[in-house]
């Protein structure tokens, strides 16, 4: 085909004709269109980017990177053995009673497209039945339809997760995992006793990395501040170290002390 026709269809596309191809890159354009109408890639779609060179990229579909985020969301549910998430839940369907869960769901909504910027995530707090699993499960859920990679824990499997790796290569990667995920959901913190070890070498470096790096955290327990610090004291001389977590928690997390109690958690 001569280069004059191939210039005269590039220049009829209405995709193309506004993005001022120069005569080197009508070759690349030209077969760019020819892939786009003729595309039966299943999970990705061709896309002509003219920088720094021109060429075609081949973009994962929105579908293909719901599934990948999907799959690898539940490969650490498998990693840290944690059954407690609920896998149909979204924030649409969460049932809102009074002001406290309207500002809950209305800030967590805020944060599904805030990938580039930190903010501070939900610490969620009420007695059990009252919401709170499901909302961090159902932010988990549209976290990872936007392509966020998250990790949910449900801290008591946590424990027991993190003691089973313990001598074994595998706890350094569980740490690592929970240090460096785009968001980290743990779900009832508190409702466990943590010994000094989990406590001290565990959560307050997790904790303590994701602040620095500046990675979202969100947090669901039965206990506020106080209780919570009292429940995670184990001697008198451990108060230091206590308060540290907790203020990394308030420098973390936005609090919502939920009240209402639902058949679902």
């Amino acid at each position: 085909m001569k280069l004059e026709m191939i210039r005269s269809i590039v220049e009829k596309d209405n995709e193309l004709n506004k993005m001022n191809i120069q005569d080197q890159d009508l070759l690349v354009a030209f077969q760019y269109i020819m892939q786009r109408d003729q595309n039966d890639l299943k999970d990705f779609y061709p896309k002509l980017v003219l920088k720094p060179y021109a060429h075609i990229a081949y973009i994962p579909t929105k579908e293909k990177v719901m599934y990948d985020s999907t799959r690898k969301l539940r490969s650490y549910l498998e990693i840290f053995e944690s059954d407690i998430y609920i896998s149909d839940a979204t924030l649409d369907d969460f049932i809102i009673e009074d002001d406290i869960h309207e500002k809950a769901i209305k800030y967590a909504k805020s944060l599904i497209h805030k990938k580039d910027t930190f903010y501070k995530g939900l610490f969620l707090v009420g007695p059990y039945g009252s919401g709170k699993s499901y909302l961090l499960s159902g932010l988990a859920n549209d976290l990872t339809k936007s392509g966020v990679d998250v990790v949910y824990v449900f801290v008591p499997d946590l424990i027991r997760s993190i003691k089973t790796s313990i001598g074994s290569d595998m706890l350094e990667k569980k740490i690592n995992i929970l240090k460096r995920a785009d968001c980290l959901i743990l779900d009832d913190l508190g409702g466990e006793n943590l010994s000094v070890w989990f406590r001290d070498e565990v959560l307050l470096p997790i904790l303590h990395y994701r602040l620095n790096a500046k990675l979202p955290v969100h947090i669901s327990s039965n206990l506020f501040y106080t209780k919570l610090a009292d429940a995670l004291k184990t001697e008198k001389e451990d108060s230091v170290k206590v308060m540290r977590i907790i203020k990394r928690i308030q420098d973390l997390t936005e609090p919502f002390v939920f009240t209402k109690v639902f058949k679902k958690d």
